[in-house]
C-alpha cells in the first residue's frame, strides 16, 4: 500500500499561544480498560489528563499514537498535548507527572515540539510484541504480564506462518467484529517469532510484528491463531489460504490481552521507506 493511500488528514497549525508537548508513556495495561478515554471505565489517557489538570489547572486533551485494548500493556506509547502554560519546560513534564501518577503509569520522556508532529497522524510504524511462557516456568511476577501455554509449538512452523504475514495483505480473517475501518489492508514490515531468556533465566517465546497500522484485535488474533495452528501442525500453505480467504470464521483463537505490549512507535519517514520501494517498484 502506497503511503499516499493512507488517507491521513492534513496537519493543522497550532493555535496562537499554544505549545505542543510530546511524551513517551509506559503502563501496566491490566489495571486499565485501554488507553482511550471512556465514559464508564478507567483508562490510561484519563488518568494522565486528570494529573495534568492538577499541575496546570487547565483542561488538557492527550492524543495518543493509537488505542490499546483493555489489558494490553505499553512499553513506549507516544502522545502529545497542546497547552497554554508557559512556566514548565517541555522536558520537565516527565518528572512532574511521575511524582503524581500511579506507579503503573510512567512517563519515560517529554519534550517540546511543534505542529509538524502529531502523535497519531505522523506515525510511520507501530511495533507490538507478544510474550508466552510455559506454565511450568511461570513465576509470581509473571501474572497478567505474560501469557502461558503448556508447551511451545514448533518455532520453525511459527516462523513460516509469520513470514507469510509480511507484505501488504487484507487482514479481514484476523479482524474482530466491530472494526469500522473502511480498508482491511495493512503493510507489515516485520513479523517473526524467537526464543528469549527472561530475567529469571526462563525461556520466553516472543512474537514481534511491525506495520503501518493494525485492525481491531488483529495482533491478538494472529498470535492466537498461529499458536493454535502450529500445535495442530497446520501446513503453512493452509495458513496462507486462511489469510487470503478473508473469512473470519477460519481464524483460530484470539490470544489473551495480558501478553501483548505496544513496544515502539516510529516517526522516521526513512526507516521503512524500503518497503514502499520494494512493493511498488
Amino acid at each position: 500500500m502506497a503511503r499516499s493511500d493512507w488517507k491521513r488528514p492534513d496537519l493543522e497549525p497550532l493555535d496562537p499561544g499554544l505549545r505542543r508537548i510530546r511524551m513517551t508513556v509506559s503502563y501496566h495495561g491490566s489495571h486499565y480498560s485501554g488507553w482511550q478515554k471512556q465514559s464508564n471505565a478507567k483508562s490510561v489517557a484519563e488518568i494522565i489528563e486528570q494529573t495534568l489538570k492538577q499541575i496546570l489547572d487547565e483542561e488538557v486533551q492527550v492524543v495518543g499514537s493509537g488505542r490499546t485494548d483493555s489489558g494490553v500493556h505499553a512499553l513506549a506509547q507516544v502522545c502529545h498535548m497542546d497547552i497554554a502554560n508557559t512556566r514548565i519546560k517541555g522536558e520537565k513534564f516527565a518528572l512532574a507527572l511521575n511524582r503524581l501518577l500511579p506507579a503503573d503509569i510512567r512517563i519515560l520522556d517529554s519534550c517540546e515540539t511543534d505542529g509538524t508532529f502529531h502523535a497519531r497522524y505522523t506515525t510511520m510504524a507501530r511495533t507490538y510484541r507478544y510474550y508466552y511462557k510455559r506454565e511450568c516456568d511461570m513465576t509470581a511476577f509473571d501474572d497478567k504480564l505474560v501469557a502461558k501455554v503448556k508447551q511451545f509449538p514448533s518455532l520453525e512452523l511459527l516462523n513460516e506462518y509469520a513470514c507469510s504475514i509480511r507484505g501488504t495483505h487484507d487482514f479481514t480473517t484476523f479482524t474482530a467484529s466491530g472494526d469500522l475501518c473502511p480498508s482491511r489492508f495493512r503493510d507489515i514490515y516485520e513479523s517473526y517469532w524467537r526464543l528469549e531468556i527472561d530475567r529469571f533465566g526462563k525461556e520466553l517465546l516472543s512474537y514481534t510484528i511491525c506495520g503501518n497500522a493494525f485492525l481491531y484485535k488483529m495482533v491478538r488474533s494472529l498470535v492466537g491463531s498461529m499458536m493454535e495452528f502450529a500445535t495442530k501442525d497446520l501446513p503453512v500453505e493452509e495458513f496462507r489460504h486462511i489469510l487470503a480467504s478473508k473469512d473470519r470464521s477460519r481464524s483460530g483463537r484470539t490470544a489473551s490481552a495480558c501478553g501483548l505490549y505496544l513496544y515502539r512507535i516510529s516517526y522516521d519517514v526513512d526507516e521503512y521507506a524500503w518497503f514502499e520501494e520494494e512493493e511498488h517498484e
